[in-house]
């Protein structure tokens, strides 16, 4: 029996046509995954844009179940989706970003591993995704696959990948993070990869065409490095 999978979008000052992005996104999802129950849950870290009464009433249209957790301070994207994660009852979860960076595909393939067993899955960024990043972002990206390998000695050191699913062992995992912002995705995979009984999978992503990574600052990458920090000092 195929199972029901709750799909988690965070979302903080989104674009105007967000809306119609999640709607024609979300639709083909449910036409790839014909018999499940897909969930949708939508968080507002603290939005000052976009995400007024008339767009919420425009998202509760995409699914007569749509769940929208919102609050009004922005926290951060991994403090967003522990709010979600918390709510979430289906045996699967996948959370990605509103405009839905990685192709169908990607999304089938990932459920494919959980479904054989995997307790998590994470998605990597192909080659021509990253060669389109801005140069912050770049830089914060390659600084982070290389801090990853040697000082956490991670085998799947590419953990910033949009995309993720897990079932209810990766949950309790992903509970256990504390990082409210960009590294709360390495700290969920590393500690996951200091369980012994856990399985990793890591599926290479297929990104969408016309993606357009923002920048980011240099004291948000200030800021991760004390994350990162953090990460270390973890041992269970």
């Amino acid at each position: 029996m195929s199972q029901n999978i709750d799909i988690i979008l965070p979302c903080y000052n989104p674009p105007a046509d967000f809306v119609e992005l999640i709607g024609v996104n979300f639709r083909n999802l449910i036409a790839s995954f014909p018999d499940r129950q897909l969930n949708l849950f939508i968080v507002n870290d603290g939005s000052t844009i976009n995400f007024t009464d008339i767009q919420i009433q425009q998202l509760l249209t995409v699914q007569d179940t749509v769940h929208i957790i919102s609050y009004a301070i922005n926290r951060g994207k991994g403090y967003a989706l522990r709010k979600a994660v918390a709510e979430t009852l289906s045996p699967l979860v996948v959370y990605t970003d509103y405009d839905f960076p990685f192709c169908i595909e990607s999304f089938i393939k990932l459920v494919e591993e959980l479904d054989k067993g995997a307790d998590v899955v994470l998605a990597s960024r192909n080659v021509d995704y990253l060669r389109k990043l801005p140069i912050t972002r770049k830089f914060f990206s390659v600084m982070s696959r290389q801090l990853n390998r040697l000082f956490l000695r991670m085998t799947y050191c590419e953990t910033q990948g949009g995309l993720k699913g897990f079932n209810n062992k990766g949950k309790e995992i992903f509970m256990k993070t504390t990082i409210d912002q960009f590294l709360f995705d390495t700290e969920f995979i590393y500690r996951a990869s200091l369980q012994k009984n856990v399985s990793i999978v890591n599926i290479k992503g297929i990104t969408r065409e016309g993606i357009k990574p923002n920048r980011i600052p240099l004291k948000v990458i200030i800021r991760e490095l004390v994350n990162f920090c953090r990460i270390t000092k973890i041992n269970d």
